[in-house]
């Protein structure tokens, strides 16, 4: 019998990321809150719209990242997955120096 979704090689990539992606989300309406910036266009449309429905798009597409892990993918998809974690490792570490540095201010 042959299962819908079946564990990948790159769904620890998919789980960091998604984890990533929802941290970033947390992260970015925190320092929002407190005077932020939101560099991405689309983004800041959808908090300045409401806040919510920003927090909710950020945790469905954690949820999508997720999900893509128990689907096959191309070599080339998965190396980009990878390339997409090393980018969000950065991010989530530029949140993190920012609280620290807010915190001592």
């Amino acid at each position: 019998m042959d299962r819908v979704f079946r564990i990948q090689k790159h769904l620890w990539i998919c789980l960091c990321l998604g984890i990533l992606n929802a941290a970033d989300a947390l992260f970015t309406h925190q320092l929002l809150q407190k005077g932020g910036k939101e560099l991405n266009p689309l983004m800041r449309g959808l908090y300045e719209q409401d806040p919510v429905i920003f927090l909710l798009v950020k945790f469905f597409f954690s949820y999508l990242i997720i999900a893509i892990g128990f689907i096959p993918l191309k070599r080339r998809v998965q190396v980009l997955l990878l390339l997409a974690l090393v980018v969000y490792v950065v991010v989530i570490s530029w949140h993190l120096i920012i609280n620290i540095y807010l915190m001592r201010s």
